[in-house]
């Protein structure tokens, strides 16, 4: 099973380093998910009316553990690891979304699709009265509260296209897929919706892929903090059509395993004096408790590569197995 953060309890917080691939270059062991894949038999043309990418930031994990030598209430401890993605601008993130379009739109041509003028969507009247998100787009700390999404993110559509969906997935998604399903009755056309969530980590032996970037990097004594990026399992497309809706999801990641950049302890003075402070304690009995901060510094360009690697495979498995409705 692939994971994004998990943390293990020793003498120190501990996160697994990199992973070399046991996959092989071509993720056979990657599953998708699919439904209704029947409706599209016969129907060569398409319009994408949404793409969007979003980057999760900042991840964290907790992990417990006691003492397996105590019947009962013996020593526990609990670590917790927060990890953060820097020095990526939004110039690059806005790269990609474009980078991810374009692929999607070369893979569909390439299996025989005819991807159809988005400019189409635009001019129809449903499409005025849908709700629209300006990119970058960040959902509000009250949002995260009420909706329960991840408001760690940052999501980019394509230059010069809409973002029609947010994480929240609430009533502005339904009021949104009604309208969308408007104008596919009105075109004639099924409508795709691409959605994409990376991550900027992951924590196991397994990845897909692997890429050297050149970058040397000699860990902390006392946490390490494995780099590799995900196309998040979810990520896929919908496609509105005028009966069956199809999905085509990944139902496992894919990962790409290397070091894109530098770990920085970024762990601050008052948790650094928090962990000190519960050392003590947890002597008298009491649970030892530990935080830490980790940042990777990226190189955007590293960066780039690998979270395109990651998405171009995704949109190949994905147009792939549209294809078999054919």
């Amino acid at each position: 099973m692939k994971k994004f953060l998990i943390a293990t309890l020793g003498a120190a917080l501990f996160l697994g380093g990199c992973a070399t691939g046991s996959g092989g270059e071509n993720g056979e062991k990657v599953r998708l998910y699919t439904s209704k894949l029947s409706a599209m038999a016969g129907k060569k043309e398409v319009y994408i009316g949404h793409l969007g990418v979003t980057f999760i930031t900042e991840d964290k994990s907790t992990s417990k553990s006691s003492s397996p030598m105590v019947r009962h209430d013996g020593p526990s401890a609990q670590a917790t690891l927060t990890a953060k993605l820097s020095g990526v601008p939004e110039a690059t993130m806005q790269a990609i979304a474009d980078e991810t379009y374009a692929n999607l739109v070369a893979d569909l041509e390439a299996k025989g699709y005819t991807v159809k003028n988005y400019s189409d969507l635009r001019a129809q009247k449903p499409w005025q009265k849908m709700k629209t998100f300006e990119t970058p787009y960040t959902p509000s700390k009250v949002a995260g509260f009420l909706k329960k999404v991840n408001t760690n993110t940052v999501a980019f559509a394509p230059s010069n296209m809409d973002l029609l969906f947010d994480q929240s997935k609430g009533m502005d998604a339904i009021n949104n897929n009604a309208k969308l399903g408007e104008i596919t009755y009105a075109l004639n056309t099924p409508i795709i919706s691409a959605d994409y969530t990376v991550h900027f980590a992951y924590f196991d032996n397994d990845s897909d892929y692997t890429i050297n970037y050149g970058i040397s990097q000699t860990a902390s004594a006392s946490v390490d903090l494995g780099q590799g990026i995900q196309a998040v399992s979810g990520s896929g497309i919908s496609i509105l059509t005028e009966g069956k809706n199809p999905v085509i999801t990944l139902k496992d990641p894919i990962i790409v395993s290397g070091v894109y950049g530098r770990n920085e302890d970024t762990t601050s003075g008052a948790s650094k004096f928090a962990n000190s402070f519960n050392s003590v304690v947890s002597m008298f009995g009491g649970t030892k408790m530990s935080s830490k901060e980790i940042s990777i510094v990226a190189e955007p360009e590293y960066f780039k590569q690998g979270v395109l690697k990651a998405l171009s495979a995704a949109n190949e498995r994905i147009v792939n197995k549209l294809a078999t409705a054919q």
